[in-house]
């Protein structure tokens, strides 16, 4: 059975407070071209502020579930059935517990990076795709790239090389990293409040806003440690349907090994009222 929730208390200057522990969080990049709405990318987070540790675990696109008895492919069960029923799946598929989602599509993963100023990424090797009739144009030279809201799209979006989905999944890998140290580095912190609640207008998700912060200021140190992970499992064709079809006992270990400290967010008055005026006190 997936695990429980417990919490659990921190002291810091203000007096006691309670301790963000771990929180497993289902990130959902959504495909809303022509209207299809699927689950471009689906990452499973494990943010340990205590620790200083976040693990993270990509599900390839065609990961075979069984749903009322059929088999589909994981990223068409957003559309059909709602994210409930996709965390769900994961849930059961891993054994674990998925407390929070955030479901951002290409639009909103735009505005976001650029509210945080663009992400400077190295570029390993020269990306270049052109797609017509999507009009999708990729074109980066290798090296390092201070990328705005549409390139960091394009960057992460990227398939068109000999690693195919492995190479996509590990450049949105990358991505997160770098983003989440820019979220908590010293420059970028100070303005946290305004950006979580400037970022928050372009998600989905059953955080609130009070919640994304504590989760944030949780950590006690710039430095975060990643742990990073692919759903383990093999490409088959089953009724000349080509799968990923995923190995349970080894997803399991994952999730009982990254995944499985639950601790559930808990917040003060103080973090509360400080958010809405768009003010905290750093004491």
């Amino acid at each position: 059975m997936p695990v429980g929730v417990n919490f659990t208390a921190g002291e810091n200057q203000s007096g006691l407070m309670p301790r963000v522990g771990n929180i497993n969080i289902l990130l959902l990049g959504v495909d809303s071209v022509e209207g299809t709405h699927r689950a471009d990318t689906i990452i499973v987070l494990g943010v340990n502020p205590a620790k200083g540790r976040i693990s993270m675990l990509s599900i390839p696109r065609d990961t075979r579930v069984i749903t009322n008895g059929r088999p589909r492919k994981i990223n068409e069960i957003l559309p059909r059935y709602g994210e409930s029923v996709l965390r769900s799946l994961i849930e059961d598929l891993m054994q674990i517990k998925i407390s929070r989602y955030v479901k951002v599509d290409f639009q909103g993963f735009i505005n976001i990076i650029d509210i945080l100023g663009g992400l400077e990424v190295d570029i390993e090797k020269a990306m270049n795709y052109d797609d017509n009739w999507g009009k999708l144009h990729i074109h980066f030279d290798k090296g390092r790239h201070t990328l705005n809201g549409k390139d960091a799209l394009n960057f992460v979006r990227f398939r068109a090389d000999a690693n195919a989905d492995l190479g996509r999944i590990k450049r949105q890998q990358k991505f997160i990293k770098v983003l989440v140290e820019k979220v908590l580095s010293p420059a970028t912190f100070v303005k946290l409040p305004q950006i979580v609640n400037q970022a928050f207008e372009h998600v989905q998700t059953d955080f609130s806003v009070q919640e994304l912060f504590a989760m944030f200021r949780g950590f006690s140190d710039y430095k975060v440690q990643f742990r990073s992970n692919s759903l383990p499992g093999e490409a088959r064709y089953v009724d000349k349907i080509s799968y990923f079809l995923p190995y349970q006992d080894k997803a399991i270990e994952l999730g009982n090994s990254q995944f499985s400290d639950l601790a559930a967010l808990e917040l003060v008055a103080s973090f509360s009222s400080g958010l809405a005026t768009g003010t905290l006190d750093e004491n």
